[in-house]
């Protein structure tokens, strides 16, 4: 009896304890909620989290750790100064009246090279830890909110040339992440949204690096080995492939491209990096809207590029342009990559191809206006001023940087008639089809025009705009019945 008792006891315990549970899950439920796990490897906000390479963390906690200890202990003028502009095209040879603008005393000027002896000495032993897929090439570019239409039109030109090379596009933080265009849209295009913060933020020092600097960061903490880092504006026009498989990079590693303009650094960043003074007729300007790099043989020119860029806004975007910074002026990240292979006694390949401009003549004073750059292939390049070859007699084009008109299907009917004026914005058809094999303006067009129609809800960007479909369609049939 008494043991048939305990087991009721028993029994109604267990059934109290499950009552109570029961109610304690239905009532209080969101105290746990925040703390649930995401399926499938996502995190609680429903974001994926990017595939960086392992071991990037290790890579970056004492990289950050260097770039903050290695800060120049003075800061720059902050009067306005700006070098004048010279067309590298019109220099003499031999010209070397290099314009020092930037005052700074010798004092300073000591502890800032101090500052980057200090960085320098640590980069060969962070350069061992950089991580990548050994043999890999990719694209790399740095873009979000109102740059992912743009990036959208020069990916979908990639494609047309035949290029199947992977793609990562980073953005700064989860904020900035598109789940329609990152999880929908990219994908079948071998492409893949990567999220910076996710590095950023995963280490001690949490440094903040925003804008220009962010293709920097991009380029250290992409999983390629042999990159392509390119503006979101810039659209190949040849396979990159063709680029990543020849001379000169090959052998050097490193390959930059031109501005149309001399370069203004100041006489300072060369006593600072301790290097001569070069004339200022040696090499043109850089344009940075595309860079080659082969991280195993330029690690420790990645490293200091960093270094340049994290210290780019206080000390050496100034430093190598001698320019005012904002909108149009010439204090960007565009001269660090060189100005680091350059410090370091680095291999490299300067394209000296001219950059050359493209664009139309406006209807009401027949004046010609830029609405794009041409840059040219340096394996052509290379076997016509370097080796000399007989047979090369012009370098091919192989980007376009749409650097002027944004190619955003939004804005481009407003441009069209408001400022192109109801014209072609970079030459006629037959000059098109000389230059570059086909209509490109044509295919251009029809790219900003797909972007527009298809992907019309698909950008935040966009979320306030109207009938993006129906006036860029406008622009493209009138331009093209």
């Amino acid at each position: 009896m008494i043991s048939i008792r305990r087991s009721r006891t028993i029994v109604l315990l267990v059934l109290l304890i499950s009552l109570i549970l029961l109610v304690y899950r239905g009532h209080f439920r969101w105290l746990h909620h925040a703390f649930t796990a995401a399926p499938s490897g996502t995190s609680a906000d429903g974001i994926p989290p990017s595939p960086f390479q392992p071991g990037l963390i290790e890579f970056w906690d004492p990289t950050s750790r260097a770039l903050v200890e290695a800060k120049p202990d003075c800061s720059l003028p902050t009067e306005p100064i700006e070098a004048p502009l010279n067309e590298f095209a019109s220099l003499e040879k031999g010209f070397d009246i290099r314009p020092d603008l930037l005052k700074v005393s010798q004092q300073d000027v000591g502890k800032i090279r101090d500052a980057h002896a200090r960085f320098v000495a640590q980069i060969p032993e962070l350069a061992q830890k950089l991580p990548y897929a050994t043999g890999t090439q990719g694209i790399v570019v740095a873009a979000s909110g109102a740059l992912l239409p743009v990036f959208l039109v020069s990916l979908k030109m990639l494609r047309r040339t035949g290029s199947m090379l992977p793609v990562e596009l980073f953005m700064e933080s989860k904020s900035n992440y598109e789940k329609e265009i990152c999880e929908i849209v990219l994908p079948p295009m071998n492409a893949t949204c990567m999220i910076l913060s996710e590095i950023l933020e995963a280490v001690p020092q949490r440094l903040k690096m925003s804008g220009y600097q962010l293709k920097a960061l991009a380029l250290a903490f992409s999983s390629f080995d042999d990159v392509l880092l390119l503006d979101a504006d810039n659209l190949p026009v040849e396979q990159p492939e063709n680029l990543l498989d020849s001379e000169p990079f090959l052998s050097k590693g490193f390959v930059s491209w031109p501005d149309h303009w001399a370069n203004t650094a100041s006489p300072k960043f060369y006593e600072i990096s301790l290097q001569p003074i070069p004339p200022t007729s040696e090499r043109a300007a850089s344009e940075a809207g595309q860079l080659l790099l082969s991280k195993s043989k330029h690690a420790s020119t990645l490293l200091l590029t960093l270094y340049y860029n994290y210290h780019g806004p206080s000390h050496y975007y100034k430093l190598l342009s001698q320019s005012p910074a904002g909108q149009g002026g010439r204090e960007t990240d565009k001269e660090t990559y060189l100005a680091a292979a350059m410090s370091l006694n680095a291999s490299f390949h300067t394209v000296t191809t001219a950059v050359e401009i493209l664009g139309y003549t406006q209807v009401h004073d027949s004046q010609f206006k830029e609405a794009g750059k041409v840059q040219h292939s340096p394996e052509d390049d290379y076997g016509k001023n370097v080796l000399h070859n007989p047979e090369i007699k012009k370098a091919r084009p192989s980007f376009l940087h749409a650097n002027t008109h944004k190619l955003d299907a939004s804005e481009m009917h407003e441009i069209f008639n408001n400022v192109i004026r109801s014209q072609r914005m970079w030459g006629g058809t037959t000059e098109m089809v000389a230059r570059f094999g086909r209509d490109l303006e044509k295919q251009v067009w029809a790219e900003t025009l797909y972007t527009g129609c298809h992907l019309e809800h698909a950008f935040s960007a966009w979320e306030n705009k109207t009938n993006v479909c129906k006036k860029i369609g406008r622009v493209y049939k009138f331009l093209y019945n």
